[in-house]
């Protein structure tokens, strides 16, 4: 009898708890005034592309929860710019959240991000989550930096389709060696141009709208891209070998205006943190399911397919983890190359991945 009595009162007081943060949210919310707020992204309006999808799991739950206080306007397809440009409408506060913002986007002025780009540092997308986290002490201290220099407010972090991966038309890939003479087409972030030269291969940064085209008059012989984002390109109809070796990890952030952000009231910066999550979860499913079925569209279109063992993996970090490493650590310092390998380590123990 005593444990029941103590169990109900513990009931009681959580229930009564809850009741209390419920009326407390209705009322903050009946003296709130109305907000707009605009978020662009420039993937197809298809809510089966993880941007999209994104992006209206956002949308539902904002203002849901808000009692339709706070309206959210998407603006998909590139109708307000490509992924380069919206960080800086951010900025401005032309638009107030961005949707498709990947590590290359806002390396041109955040260098820093390279930090992210350690070569074979993270076991899994899970792994790579943990530690770029918003809320945990790596992630809060990245993109606290990134707030503070630019004005761009992380909300969360989710996976750009997983980890990214080569793909040529020369040859199959199965170590640094097959590499060597490559054109590899990669994004405007140096630590991903020094990792192609490591690996012995020629980095060519060319824009994402011109890679189709590039990789079909061989301007290049190959790139790298996560699988999702190599389907979004229908770069399986021009490349013939992908190698899923898995070198980094591809990364989206979903910045707002801070300024923009700090001046809402209480409750409703509440609902778009929780709003950003749901846009995680979201996006984070549908990348999932991606990578689990691409694999026979790509064969389909005549693509082979190669999974390396542990074995080779260990050779490509070999060849590109240290030289990179000493790259980046002249571009961003030794702290904070110290404080990532540190919380990809704990990471590995926190997750079971080691003991």
């Amino acid at each position: 009898m005593k444990k029941i009595l103590i169990l109900s009162l513990v009931f009681l007081v959580l229930f009564s708890m809850g009741v209390l943060a419920a009326d407390y949210r209705q009322e903050a919310l009946d003296n709130a005034k109305p907000v707009e707020m605009a978020i662009a992204h420039p993937e197809p309006p298809d809510p089966t592309n993880y941007v999209q999808a994104a992006a209206l799991a956002f949308k539902d739950y904002v203002e849901r929860e808000s009692n339709g206080k706070i309206t959210v306007e998407i603006s998909p397809g590139g109708q307000l710019g490509d992924s380069a440009e919206m960080p800086q409408q951010v900025q401005m506060n032309v638009i107030q959240g961005a949707m498709s913002v990947a590590e290359g986007h806002i390396a041109p002025y955040f260098g820093k991000v390279q930090v992210t780009a350690i070569p074979y540092l993270f076991r899994s997308v899970d792994h790579a989550l943990y530690v770029l986290d918003v809320d945990r002490p790596f992630g809060e201290k990245l993109w606290g930096m990134l707030e503070e220099e630019t004005g761009l407010k992380v909300l969360t972090v989710w996976d750009n389709g997983g980890f990214r991966c080569f793909t040529n038309n020369k040859r199959p890939i199965h170590s640094p060696a097959d590499m060597k003479g490559l054109k590899i087409r990669t994004m405007q972030i140096p630590a991903h141009m020094e990792m192609v030269k490591a690996l012995g291969a020629n980095p060519t940064p060319i824009a994402w709208t011109e890679l189709y085209n590039a990789l079909q008059l061989n301007v290049v012989d190959g790139q790298e891209n996560a699988i999702p984002t190599i389907d979004l390109g229908r770069l399986q109809e021009v490349q013939k070998y992908l190698t899923l070796d898995r070198h980094v990890f591809s990364l989206h952030i979903f910045p707002v205006n801070a300024k923009w952000f700090n001046g809402l009231p209480a409750v409703y910066q509440e609902i778009i943190k929780e709003g950003a999550i749901q846009a995680q979860d979201a996006a984070t499913r549908q990348t999932r399911v991606l990578r689990s079925t691409l694999m026979e569209d790509f064969r389909n279109h005549g693509m082979e397919i190669y999974d390396p063992t542990g074995e080779e993996i260990n050779a490509f970090r070999e060849a590109a983890q240290k030289p990179v490493l000493k790259f980046i650590r002249e571009q961003v310092g030794d702290e904070l190359v110290d404080e990532m390998l540190a919380a990809s380590a704990q990471a590995e123990k926190d997750m079971g991945y080691v003991k």
